[in-house]
């Protein structure tokens, strides 16, 4: 028998107290936004002066503005600069960028737009504990609060966690009370709150058919996160978000797609799967049993009886099946599904030969999975899928200089290609040495889908029609039971 504690779920879990925590902050932080207070020109432009270490006859020679208006604008004696007397001082003190800004600000005076309180559109709460996504979600907050990207798409193929993840996100994000955040929800029907007239603006936006004067108006330059879940953006209108992002030089936005943008504009974060377990060490393998993919499994393994979950033959069994869904959420949580009928071992043995049967969750037979990878596959230029045919043919995780035959055709063209392959979810990092050299590997799922093509006389396996398993008496079966 295994340790049962090896196997222990780590997971996030936040406390009703926290919430409630959360809840008042932010009731806290929204009635603020509209009152803050913001320096006067004069503090402002006194602190730039100091920070270069001039006084104010040395500023007066380097903008070619007088001496008793700079001492005017210090004291705040003047109101309204002239235009052109700002841009001379600006660049007598070599502003630039967000200091600038700030200056500009100041002098445009204090704001009198801003979202209220009640107008502002939380994010669900999570109500699930995170697994394996720790990293990406520290990863995130860090671009948004402290890297200055203010675009940012989460990239990645149908059911990695895209949303999941956004959700996360999104709600520390707003737990933290250092920046609002509006939940857009396009779809949703009004519910007679004040925000959902910021929700008819948000989702006529979407559709590339708003004026940007409301939103412009109700975010200001306040320090807001817009996120947008679950919706394909058009090129419209991903075009009037940047819009909005240049009128809005506090707002972020945050949203997710299939693959990054075509026209570079932003910051394209990938997410893969679930990083999986290498068994080359065998079933008892420690690293098997730690893997966030088996952890997310046996989070949803309800149907297990908790004494099985120390049996190192049912960890093996699951941790295999795993494998060969490629740490895909959306997958292991549609196998975990038939856990209440059938055991481990059975459904190793259908996930080796017909993964897609077990991707395809109870009472589902859309097959949404090997659709949406037989489209993707599809749509490659020959070039690329060429790549993903010889990369298919290695077995185990591979090297840029392990993946092709000789170094020759290790060159742009081909390393584009990998990429290409990357952010299309068809090839993904597997890297089981903590800074080791970076390995990847294709799909186990791309696999399968690629061999079929290869055989077309022989019989594909059907996996649009109903869910057909082997006769429990043909498979070799433990004495436990699901």
């Amino acid at each position: 028998m295994c340790d049962q504690n090896q196997f222990a779920v780590r997971s996030t879990r936040h406390s009703g107290e926290d919430a409630l925590n959360s809840t008042q902050n932010r009731d806290a932080r929204t009635v603020m936004l509209n009152h803050q207070v913001s320096p006067s020109l004069g503090a402002v432009l006194k602190a730039a002066r100091r920070r270069i270490g001039v006084t104010q006859t040395q500023l007066a020679d380097l903008s070619s503005v007088s001496v008793r208006t700079i001492r005017d604008l210090e004291l705040d004696l003047t109101q309204n600069p002239r235009r052109e007397t700002l841009r001379l001082l600006l660049d007598g003190l070599r502003l630039t960028g967000v200091q600038r800004a700030r200056v500009e600000e100041a002098a445009a005076g204090p704001s009198t737009h801003g979202i209220p309180a009640d107008s502002l559109a939380p994010p669900p709460a999570v109500l699930e504990p995170t697994i394996g996504r720790e990293r990406d979600i520290e990863a995130l907050i860090g671009l948004i609060k402290f890297g200055g990207h203010r675009l940012i798409r989460l990239v990645g193929m149908a059911g990695v966690g895209k949303s999941r993840l956004i959700q996360e996100v999104a709600g520390a994000m707003d737990a933290s009370v250092q920046m609002p955040v509006v939940w857009a929800e396009p779809e949703s029907e009004p519910t007679g709150k004040p925000a959902d007239r910021l929700q008819a603006h948000v989702a006529a936006l979407l559709r590339d058919d708003a004026e940007l004067g409301y939103l412009a108006t109700a975010f200001g330059t306040n320090d807001i996160l817009l996120v947008v879940p679950d919706v394909t953006m058009s090129p419209g209108s991903e075009l009037a978000l940047r819009r909005l992002l240049v009128q809005c030089r506090g707002l972020h936005v945050l949203y997710e797609a299939r693959e990054g943008s075509k026209w570079g504009a932003g910051t394209d974060y990938p997410v893969f799967p679930l990083s999986v377990a290498d068994r080359s060490g065998g079933p008892t393998a420690p690293e098997s049993a730690v893997s966030p993919a088996l952890q997310l499994m046996l989070s949803r393994c309800g149907s297990l009886e908790r004494e099985a979950l120390g049996d190192c033959r049912i960890m093996a069994a699951l941790a295999g099946i795993c494998q060969s869904l490629d740490g895909i959420p959306r997958a292991i949580e549609a196998a975990a599904a038939w856990l209440l009928l059938y055991n481990p071992d059975q459904l190793l043995s259908l996930a080796r030969h017909n993964p897609f049967k077990l991707a395809t969750p109870p009472g589902n037979d859309t097959a949404d999975l090997r659709t949406v990878l037989e489209a993707s596959i599809k749509s490659l230029h020959p070039r690329d899928a060429d790549v993903l045919r010889r990369l298919a043919a290695h077995s185990r995780p591979w090297t840029m200089a392990q993946a092709f035959a000789s170094p020759e055709q290790v060159g742009d063209s081909a390393l584009s290609s990998i990429h290409l392959l990357c952010t299309r979810g068809l090839v993904r990092p597997a890297n089981w040495d903590a800074g080791g050299t970076p390995r990847f590997t294709v799909l186990n799922l791309v696999r399968h889908l690629l061999a079929e093509s290869a055989a077309p006389a022989a019989p594909a396996i059907e996996s649009r029609g109903p869910l057909r398993w082997q006769s429990p008496a043909s498979v070799e079966s433990p004495s436990y039971a699901a």
